[in-house]
């Protein structure tokens, strides 16, 4: 029901696990993303995410509600840092890649005069994402490095 956007029902869903078991921290963590997905409650759907992370620290759930929070509350870069975490915990679970997904929606564009939809902040944008990535940033640099060695042998 969450995913389908029915976010009433898919909280009366959750309360319903939560009510037969209270340490259920799935649950916990999609009972938050209803709460703030269905009139903003953002607040509240912060604490339910907290409560989801010190119910299964080891779990991504907690953190990928924890982020989606943020997302949707404004605070990008918290968010962010969340989804990173979960990503840590469970690198191939989708719920983070649809997280990273509102990530990519809500923040603002490379070049903020132009369309998000515009060829170059479409470019920029996917660079921008690659290059967040340490690995694909240490990549480019020795790329980079290379190529400077390689062109002042071939100059001199």
């Amino acid at each position: 029901h969450l995913y389908a956007g029915d976010h009433e029902e898919a909280e009366r869903r959750f309360r319903e696990i939560i009510k037969s078991d209270p340490q259920d921290f799935d649950a916990m963590a999609g009972l938050a993303v209803c709460v703030a997905e269905d009139g903003g409650r953002f607040l509240t759907a912060e604490k339910l995410a907290r409560k989801a992370v010190r119910m299964g620290r080891k779990c991504p759930a907690g953190y990928i509600a924890l982020g989606y929070v943020n997302l949707r509350g404004g605070r990008l870069e918290d968010g962010y840092r969340y989804l990173m975490k979960a990503k840590h915990l469970a690198p191939k679970d989708p719920r983070v890649q649809t997280g990273f997904a509102l990530y990519d929606r809500e923040r603002p564009p490379v070049i903020s005069d132009l369309s998000r939809l515009h060829p170059v902040n479409r470019v920029l944008g996917g660079t921008r994402a690659y290059l967040e990535s340490p690995t694909n940033r240490a990549f480019a640099l020795a790329a980079l490095t290379g190529g400077l060695v390689l062109a002042s042998t071939l100059l001199v």
